[in-house]
């Protein structure tokens, strides 16, 4: 923070869409060069850990295991870095399936978010995949 001021960044990884091990390289690799220019708040696109066009792939235990085991690899990269980090996941809690946003920072998942409105027109489907938070 310089000034009152923290620099913010949104990243766009390659995604390649259930590749988790992939998404999550390509991640840690924006980690890194937004801890380079001193990035304090580093953004990921929602469902980014996985890709949004998985559809009834969202379904698959294995996926959904395999993201949230990423985030916690990713939260750990984030030590002694300086951003802190937004990344898009799909997260089950309580027997649902959330559209998440995870916040991770100095080696740690700080929280969730679950997306409220979930889109259920014209190409959507989301509501089909999640609950609404």
């Amino acid at each position: 923070m310089k000034d009152g001021f923290i620099k913010v960044a949104a990243a766009m990884p390659k995604v390649t869409v259930a590749d988790v091990t992939a998404n999550t390289e390509n991640i840690k690799s924006l980690i890194l060069a937004a801890d380079e220019k001193k990035v304090n708040l580093l953004v990921f696109p929602e469902l980014s850990l996985t890709g949004y066009t998985c559809g009834d792939l969202f379904f698959n235990d294995a996926l959904i295991t395999s993201a949230k085991n990423a985030l916690l690899d990713i939260a750990k990269f984030t030590e002694n870095k300086s951003p802190a980090v937004v990344v898009g996941l799909p997260l089950e809690y309580d027997s649902k399936l959330y559209n998440c946003a995870a916040v991770c920072l100095n080696g740690r998942v700080l929280g969730f978010v679950p997306k409220k409105n979930i889109p259920n027109y014209s190409e959507f489907y989301e509501a089909r995949h999640f609950t609404p938070w």
